[in-house]
């Protein structure tokens, strides 16, 4: 009874293999006959559900399969296809295959032996094989584990990858094996999308050998694979992180956009794939990267629960922001990013740690008050503040600073530059019309209090200087799409500032 089980066994698990041979065949014999054995059989079906067998005469020990092809699939007579499906398919099978004499399985499955067995240079050979390249991987993972599922796996992270290069996307570089036989090359199942620049194989023992290619999208014991593998490539680069901080930032430096879409598009794994990211501070000189532990193990009291960042195109016109005014004054660190990505990151991970993240444009940061010698007036402030929303197109409103030191406004409250930069892009190049916007003035300042007075004594010059405030502002918030829409205006104040040179030496003359 038992020995008829596991016929059958082996029948559902490889019957099916064999019977696929007449998608590309009329008819198959079969002649075998075994060793020390006198009688040897012959077994002759056309696949259409029956078959003859009888006995056969002069028929070496072992086994003989005679296919007869179909008129078009005459490709599979040639030497050249049949060795490529070996090396595709059966390249790691533990028997040596051989066509006209010459073996074609040369590669071994490596993965299937212990780490330790493993040299460096039998993976750097491997990864060359898997990868179809010519250097060695920058990182190794050999691994295996019987629960929840058994795996034997090895990942490996290139030195390089062609998307930077405007390149197509690249497909999954991960093979699935069952006992070391192909199930699916570069099987997209297996990883989340944004690990596709690893390279290597995963075999696995608990998947069936005639699983399909549509039945493993919805397997669960594929989600369940796939989020073993998953979970265990991030600890592994975790760990890199920490055993090479040097080699981790020259890995980063390469492929830190793929680190960014897992923390966007990898909702299981974002908290960790958030571990991996790395920014500039604004403390560090510009050459030292941060992870968020790091930033968090250096915040100040005064910042609270707040992560800072700040979106600007280079380091020196992010430090030179008004936005950073009020985190220079209390010694506060802010992250610096530099691209649209940075920014879509820290908005879709919103908290890491407990800590939420927040853009410098939005915090609400209070200095010391100055002087009351230094300032506006109570009255004279909210005069100008009524005048500005009444004189300059766009201004809704008008506050009073409390974190402005060297500026005199910024625009608060405002949409991300980064984002009306992608829906102009979006929109063909239109970009959308900019809503009013809110605007801080700071009373300190020497523009603000001469504004004050200006309105009244040159009304026209004070407007025309109001509307370039707000236009600096814009700037500063990234938030002008055409500066040529300013021209006119700077025109008219440069002219406004000439008039008493030009008037003087006529002045003189007359005298």
């Amino acid at each position: 009874g038992g020995g008829g089980a596991a016929s059958a066994n082996v029948i559902g698990q490889f019957g099916v293999g064999f019977y696929a041979v007449f998608m590309v065949a009329d008819e198959v014999t079969v002649y075998s006959r075994r060793h020390g054995a006198d009688v040897a059989h012959c077994w002759t079906s056309t696949g259409d559900g029956s078959y003859e067998l009888s006995e056969a005469a002069n028929v070496a020990a072992g086994t003989k399969i005679v296919i007869k092809l179909k008129e078009d699939e005459a490709k599979f007579a040639s030497k050249w296809h049949v060795e490529s499906n070996i090396r595709r398919y059966s390249n790691f099978v533990g028997f040596p295959i051989k066509i006209d004499g010459d073996r074609i399985n040369t590669v071994d499955a490596i993965w299937t032996k212990m780490k330790s067995e493993v040299t460096q240079e039998q993976h750097n050979e491997f990864y060359r094989y898997v990868s179809q390249s010519f250097d060695d991987p920058r990182f190794t993972l050999h691994f295996t584990t019987d629960a929840p599922i058994s795996i034997k796996a090895i990942f490996y992270v290139p030195q390089s990858h062609l998307e930077k290069w405007g390149m197509a996307r690249q497909d999954a570089g991960v093979n699935l094996y069952c006992r070391k036989v192909l199930i699916q090359q570069r099987c997209d199942s297996l990883l989340p999308e944004w690990m596709r620049f690893i390279k290597g194989v995963v075999d696995s023992e608990d998947l069936p050998l005639n699983i399909s290619r549509e039945s493993m999208q919805d397997s669960a014991l594929m989600q369940k694979l796939s989020h073993v593998l998953s979970k265990r490539a991030v600890k592994f680069l975790q760990e890199q992180a920490k055993r090479d901080e040097k080699a981790y930032l020259d890995f980063y430096g390469e492929f830190g956009q793929f680190i960014k879409e897992g923390v966007y598009t990898d909702f299981s794994n974002k908290a960790e794939v958030a571990k991996l990211l790395r920014f500039e501070s604004s403390t560090g000189g510009g050459k030292e990267l941060i992870s968020l532990d790091d930033y968090i193990g250096r915040m100040v009291p005064e910042q609270a629960d707040n992560i800072y960042w700040l979106l600007a195109p280079s380091r020196q016109s992010a430090l030179d922001s008004a936005y950073m005014e009020a985190f220079k004054a209390k010694g506060i660190e802010v992250l610096l990013l530099y691209s649209t990505v940075d920014e879509f990151v820290m908005s879709n991970l919103m908290n890491y740690g407990g800590k939420s993240l927040l853009s410098a444009e939005n915090a609400k940061l209070d200095l010391d008050a100055p002087s009351a010698a230094d300032v506006l007036g109570e009255a004279e402030a909210e005069g100008l503040k009524g005048w500005i929303v009444d004189k300059v197109g766009g201004v809704k409103e008008v506050r009073l600073s409390s974190r402005l030191v060297d500026s005199p406004a910024i625009v608060v409250g405002h949409e991300s530059a980064a984002m009306r930069r992608m829906m102009t892009m979006v929109e063909a190049g239109r970009a959308p019309e900019l809503p009013p916007q809110t605007l801080e003035i700071n009373p300190a300042h020497p523009i603000i209090r001469s504004l004050a007075a200006a309105r009244d004594s040159q009304p026209d010059v004070a407007q025309r200087v109001a509307q370039q405030l707000f236009s600096n502002a814009l700037i500063s918030a990234g938030l002008l799409d055409d500066p040529r829409v300013m021209l006119a205006n700077v025109n008219a104040l440069m002219e406004d500032c000439l008039k008493p040179l030009a008037a003087g030496p006529a002045a003189g003359e007359a005298q």
